[in-house]
């Protein structure tokens, strides 16, 4: 009788964990079907949806904690969800933090056999970027509404100049920061010099969006300057940024047909070519499904679209093509001054160590320097009222007119 009673009893207990462990799986089985079913809602819907995604399989995995039995399972949806966490909290700072391009006109972007890509001829294009974007909600606010005239040979729009009393020619070379994104046509750096000079001093803005040292000693080299620099230029200004050493090594995101520069034994550079695309992570690990929805992603986004890293051949091959934009400038025009303008871009750090490798450099060079953070007042502790907004770190209005004013009363005599 007692060993009656005790095979029933083992049974009865077996009975009962299988009972326990077929609960436990519908349980389990049940809020991971709820997380899929949330998380597909949220990608079609919800701004900053990976963020939201991840928050809610952290919260689903710590739910999960209560209804399972088992230390060992216990534990591991416990660091499934701290995981989940951590990457939401990522996925927020990537997103917040996130710079995104301006919405422009069609008509505004051409590829261009020299430089790899330039602005139409003799348009008025529109450029447009909203406010920061919240996890909350969408885009809020306009962080600028502004439209672009370019000329007939493809530069932005210069003030007028005094033809009867013209002191000198500046040329100004460099990228978004010197073309003026975000800014109305009187409000970039070069516009502001002329206009500050009583158009005394005329001005040419070969700078546009994304360009580099490489678009500019293309430009010297293919004889741009030349054919529409039409009066003999004093001064030259190379507005320059530490991310322009990975444009001119081809380490960036969007390198497309721009021109590249190699290094030769004795340091000087010769054009190879054009860079070719740059793919994409997804495709280069050869993921085709799920790419469109892993773009919602910012830290996708900023992996499979960042800078590599660079190297010192890339610094040296940089300090290569400035210099030899200056030597060809200075050799077509006998007695121009060759300037360097360093913007910082304090808030990477990669990048902090690069200006100071540029800052350096240049004055090993001998090229005239003139830092930033020295010109505008206050600058190092707080950028703030130079720049756009918070998601956008091009110069504003304020920070080109006090450069110009610099410019006029440092450099130019």
């Amino acid at each position: 009788m007692p060993a009656r009673v005790a095979t029933t009893s083992l049974v009865s207990e077996g009975s009962r964990k299988a009972t326990r462990g077929r609960r436990q799986l519908l349980f389990l089985a049940s809020i991971l079907f709820s997380a899929v079913a949330a998380s597909l809602l949220i990608l079609k819907a919800a701004p900053a949806p990976f963020f939201w995604v991840l928050l809610t399989w952290g919260t689903v995995l710590f739910v999960g904690m209560f209804g399972v039995h088992g230390s060992w399972l216990r534990a591991i949806l416990l660091n499934l969800g701290i995981v989940a966490i951590l990457l939401a909290v990522a996925e927020a700072y990537f997103f917040i933090h996130e710079y995104t391009a301006p919405i422009f006109s069609d008509n505004f972007y051409l590829r261009d056999d020299v430089l790899g890509w330039a602005p139409a001829k003799g348009i008025e294009a529109h450029a447009f970027k909203a406010g920061p974007a919240g996890l909350f909600h969408g885009p809020a606010g306009v962080l600028f509404d502004v439209n672009y005239t370019i000329d007939s040979n493809g530069l932005r729009a210069a003030p007028p100049w005094r033809k009867d009393d013209l002191a000198g020619t500046v040329l100004f070379f460099g990228c978004s920061f010197t073309f003026g994104e975000g800014l109305k046509d009187d409000q970039t750096l070069p516009y502001q010099v002329g206009a500050q000079s009583g158009g005394r001093y005329r001005t040419f803005n070969f700078a546009f969006e994304a360009y580099g040292p490489a678009q500019m000693l293309a430009e010297i080299e293919h004889g741009m300057v030349r054919r529409v620099v039409d009066t003999t230029p004093r001064y030259a200004f190379h507005v320059a940024i530490p991310n322009h050493v990975w444009r001119v090594a081809g380490r960036t995101a969007w390198g497309g047909h721009a021109p590249r520069y190699v290094l030769d034994a004795d340091g000087t550079v010769h054009q190879a070519g054009y860079f070719g695309n740059r793919r994409p992570l997804a495709e280069r690990f050869g993921i085709r499904r799920g790419v469109e929805q892993l773009n919602k992603s910012a830290m996708w986004r900023d992996l499979s679209m960042g800078d590599s890293r660079i190297t010192g051949d890339d610094i040296r091959l940089y300090f290569a093509v400035v210099r030899r934009s200056q030597e060809l400038l200075t050799a077509q025009y006998p007695g121009l001054q060759f300037h360097v303008i360093l913007w910082p871009n304090q808030h990477v750090a990669q990048q902090r160590a690069t200006y100071e490798k540029l800052r350096d450099g240049f004055r090993r060079m001998g090229i005239p320097l003139h830092l930033v953070e020295d010109i505008l007042p206050g600058y190092s502790g707080d950028r703030t009222p130079y720049i756009l907004g918070s998601s956008d770190h091009h110069p504003n209005a304020l920070a080109d007119r006090l450069l110009a004013q610099y410019i006029l009363s440092k450099v130019v005599q």
